[in-house]
């Protein structure tokens, strides 16, 4: 797992999963993209061993450069997923619990965003949320990395299953 973190105000980067062999190079996932001071947190994608960042520009802003600064983070610096779990931006989760239910919501449902899991013991991440969805509920299937990707604040809410009451008729 690592984080990256853009140095000044005006920082502008993009990171990719690169695909790179002696006879080939080739972009894959955008891992994260920041502007400002931000942090961002990722896992490279499973058949990734590296990742290129690349400065950009948006409109008014002709600097979008500056120092940047790039870490390895372990497992136990990673928020915990439990109860009530509330961010700014795209962030790198930790759940270690069973099958549960999440709610999220999307900057108090006016923008979209994306829930991305990935199970502790391996495996490929898994999009949990449907394109568009500003608020809904998804499901964990039990211990993993859950990847938050929005711009704007952001709350999720979790449920474990085995915690709910017995169902009506």
């Amino acid at each position: 797992m690592l984080e990256f973190r853009g140095g000044w105000f005006i920082s502008q980067y993009r990171l990719h999963a690169m695909d790179v062999t002696p006879r080939h190079k080739s972009e894959g996932p955008l891992l994260a993209m920041l502007m400002g001071r931000e942090r961002e947190r990722f896992v490279l994608p499973k058949g990734y061993q590296h990742f290129e960042i690349t400065r950009f520009h948006t409109r008014g802003n002709s600097m979008g450069g500056g120092p940047w600064y790039l870490r390895t983070v372990s497992l136990d610096e990673l928020t915990q997923l439990g109860g009530t779990t509330e961010g700014k931006h795209g962030d790198l989760l930790r759940y270690n619990g069973p099958r549960a239910d999440l709610s999220f919501e999307w900057n108090r449902g006016e923008s979209t965003g994306t829930l991305s899991f990935q199970p502790l013991t391996g495996g490929s991440e898994k999009v949990l949320t449907e394109p568009g969805a500003m608020r809904g509920v998804v499901t964990l299937p039990g211990a993993g990395l859950l990847k938050v990707e929005t711009y704007g604040r952001w709350q999720l809410n979790l449920t474990r299953q085995d915690s709910k009451g017995p169902s009506g008729p």
